[in-house]
């Protein structure tokens, strides 16, 4: 891993670099991707996958509607909105 790599992947997810983290964010990526190199490296051949390591399962209980609709209070404290819906500034172009 390179700085030129680390600052492509920043620039890619919108991040901002500064010189004074570029060293140990590069650093950390290293070690991140020897840590999956070591997963992938380990025997899985005649291992059954688990769902969960734990053979509990989660008590459940029935649905019922506990609140009212408020709809209403929340378009009103929204900064924009447009009769039953949220107005947002656009992200993506």
């Amino acid at each position: 891993m390179d700085k030129k790599t680390v600052a492509t992947i920043a620039y890619l997810s919108r991040l901002s670099l500064n010189k004074k983290n570029e060293d140990k964010i590069t650093n950390d990526l290293e070690n991140i991707i020897k840590f999956i190199d070591q997963l992938n490296a380990a025997e899985t051949d005649n291992i059954e996958p688990l769902a969960s390591p734990l053979e509990k399962t989660a008590k459940t209980r029935p649905d019922k509607i506990t609140a009212q609709n408020r709809k209403e209070i929340f378009l009103e404290r929204s900064p924009k909105s447009n009769e039953d819906y949220f107005l947002v500034p656009r992200v993506v172009e």
